[in-house]
């Protein structure tokens, strides 16, 4: 029993579109039907008048290049779903090692002699926890990651190469690509001032602990309602959680969180609130979930 439950909390199970993964591998296997086909009819082609293989020949050439670019219109969607995932997985990673650093300074000064062992402990559960949690959920997240990146390896007939396929770009990598096109403009300043993108990180908050739905993000463009109803924004599944717990509310340029006399409470940081003006990376504890605000 123990260790079913040690195996259980090695890894954190991260949404997948199970759906769309398995349109796009159906499409493949079809794909590679019609290609074996057209392989085949090329080896028959001295057995037939140049007719017949003229005909058949364009059939399955037409129902391969129709199989492809839907194939490819899949790939979009899979693109789309990458782009999260790297945008998780990236604000994981940053938050694992601020968290590292946490725990690394706790312990240098533990040995200084600031405070003992007991204190130490005290000090580094919470930082501990949060780590093996981050851990956990970028475990999910780089197995989903992986999922999608290897569903079109053995088709590099269709982008050319695997090093052709074009990832989503992350934002400094399009900031890249402007900045080289403006150098061989001759015009840098004055084309990077006419076409560059405000680079605005979108207001969200991001669930790294729970039940479920781990690393999803909810951006926060009105009030964004929290809570165990169905009828909130934010759906947490936990008895813990009243029917309508929170609400995040935008108050000229600040976000509030504002407990809704809930009937456990609201944290922030670790603090129990009933209103409080949000700073980025702020941990909002709500029954057994925790969510991370960004901005």
């Amino acid at each position: 029993m123990a260790q079913e439950k040690e195996k259980q909390a090695s890894s954190v199970e991260f949404p997948v579109n199970q759906k769309l993964l398995d349109e796009a591998l159906k499409l493949k296997e079809e794909r590679h039907i019609i290609k074996e086909r057209l392989s085949k009819i090329e080896q028959g082609r001295s057995e037939v008048s140049p007719s017949v293989y003229g005909k058949v020949h364009n059939d399955y050439t037409v129902k391969l290049q129709t199989l492809t670019d839907q194939l490819l219109a899949k790939k979009q969607d899979i693109d789309r779903e990458l782009a999260t995932l790297y945008e998780t997985r990236d604000k994981i990673q940053a938050n694992l090692k601020d968290h590292k650093e946490i725990l690394e300074e706790l312990q240098f000064r533990q040995k200084l002699g600031e405070f003992s062992k007991e204190e130490f402990q005290n000090q580094s559960k919470a930082t501990d926890d949060k780590i093996r949690r981050f851990e956990q959920v970028l475990k999910g997240v780089q197995t989903n990651v992986q999922r999608y990146e290897g569903l079109f390896k053995g088709d590099e007939d269709l982008f050319g190469s695997l090093e052709e396929i074009e990832k989503p770009l992350r934002i400094e990598e399009e900031v890249d690509e402007w900045e080289e096109e403006a150098k061989e403009a001759g015009d840098k300043q004055e084309w990077l001032e006419a076409t560059k993108p405000q680079l605005e990180t979108k207001p969200a908050v991001t669930i790294i602990a729970g039940q479920e739905n781990v690393g999803k993000t909810f951006y926060i463009t009105n009030t964004l309602s929290i809570g165990r109803s169905h009828n909130n924004q934010i759906v947490l599944k936990d008895a813990k959680v009243s029917r309508q717990h929170a609400e995040i509310r935008i108050q000229g340029e600040e976000y509030l969180v504002v407990d809704l006399n809930s009937s456990n409470g609201t944290m922030v940081n670790g603090q129990k609130v009933h209103e409080h003006i949000l700073s980025p990376n702020d941990e909002i504890q709500i029954g057994d979930f925790v969510m991370q605000f960004q901005r």
